[in-house]
């Protein structure tokens, strides 16, 4: 798997995040770039349209908690979706 830094897969989730401040292609690869940086972070989609991004990731290794605080230093308040 792309990206992936291991083998245990069991640990691995979908997350949703709401994102703010995400207006253009240039803040698309920003997100994604600080996002993928992250160990443990195996895939990273971005939806400008609808404020969100999508995070395949290693719960051990990047918790959600660490997903958000990225993208806090990267300038983009954000939390986590509830269902």
């Amino acid at each position: 798997m792309a990206n992936s830094r291991g083998n245990d897969m069991s640990n691995e989730q979908d997350t949703i995040l709401e994102v703010q401040g995400m207006t253009c292609p240039s803040c698309i690869r920003h997100v994604s770039s600080a996002l993928t940086d992250l160990d443990g972070v195996v895939k990273v989609d971005v939806k400008l349209r609808d404020g969100i991004v999508i995070v395949k990731h290693d719960t051990t290794r990047a918790p959600v908690t660490q997903l958000i605080e990225t993208l806090n230093e990267a300038g983009y308040a954000s939390k986590q979706q509830s269902l």
